[in-house]
């Protein structure tokens, strides 16, 4: 076996165990008692595009999808939106890190290094982490936070079923213990 097909089977085990769903990052205050809260606003600052030199990966639309997903989630944990007397505010960020890598040549010599340029290739990869947040609307405090690794990309079609997926495995991690019934659930639309 040549050395070539060896990397080559590196390279395609690397990329396979790169392959593996995201996990969820979060934090809260052991401190709170989210049951004490009942109602939310949204944080409409959240939905301004922030980040103008990636327009593929942060949109308007996008930004409305995760404010919508956000929504829906924390309806789905028993808050009620009030934005004339929140107790809770909800948000998110987008985070892109961008990072470049280099892929040589190494079948040079370390002699001939010197002399020639070892660069074949150069790639730069962006990652994308979605965070969603609930901080205390009163004290300013985040109380709960939670992120994932993930990738806006996708098609529009994909897009929102994306993201509401998203949403949902972050909000799994919220510490509400006494979930209600969505008061939307009984609506006829």
């Amino acid at each position: 076996m040549g050395i070539k097909s060896v990397i080559s089977a590196f390279l395609l085990l690397f990329v396979m165990s790169c392959a593996s769903t995201s996990e969820v990052i979060y934090d809260y205050n052991i401190d709170v008692d989210f049951n004490q809260y009942d109602t939310f606003v949204l944080c409409m600052d959240d939905f301004f595009v922030e980040h103008d030199n990636h327009p593929n990966l942060d949109t308007e639309e996008t930004r409305q999808i995760i404010g919508d997903a956000v929504e829906v989630e924390m309806k789905n944990t028993g808050h009620r939106t009030n934005v004339f007397d929140p107790q809770l505010q909800a948000g998110f960020r987008i985070l892109i890190k961008e990072q470049t890598a280099q892929f040589q040549n190494c079948e040079h010599s370390e002699d001939l290094q010197y002399w020639e340029t070892c660069t074949i290739h150069e790639e730069t990869y962006e990652e994308e982490t979605l965070v969603v947040y609930i901080a205390d609307f009163k004290t300013n405090k985040v109380l709960w936070h939670a992120s994932i690794i993930c990738d806006f990309n996708k098609p529009k079609k994909q897009l929102k079923p994306y993201i509401a997926g998203l949403v949902k495995d972050l909000f799994e991690t919220y510490p509400k213990t006494q979930v209600q019934k969505n008061p939307d659930d009984d609506k006829v639309f």
